[in-house]
C-alpha cells in the first residue's frame, strides 16, 4: 500500500483559461477534489500521477 502525506495541498487547474485553485488536508483528498472540479468544470478526467506531481504544499 502507498503512504500519503498528510498535510495541506495546494493544486492550481492546468486547464487554459481556468484559475481553480484547489485546496485540501492531504493528498487522497486533493486528488479526489481535483477530479471532482475536472468533471464538474471542464468535462474531462486529470489523472492522479499528474495531480500530485503538480500538488505543492500550503504554507499558508
Amino acid at each position: 500500500m502507498e503512504r500519503r502525506t498528510v498535510g495541506k495541498k495546494r493544486y492550481v487547474c492546468l486547464e487554459a483559461g481556468c484559475e481553480a485553485v484547489i485546496e485540501a488536508a492531504g493528498e487522497d483528498s486533493l486528488v479526489e477534489a481535483v477530479q471532482a472540479h475536472m468533471s464538474e468544470a471542464h468535462n474531462t478526467f486529470e489523472l492522479e500521477d499528474v495531480i500530485l506531481a503538480n500538488a505543492v504544499d500550503d504554507q499558508r
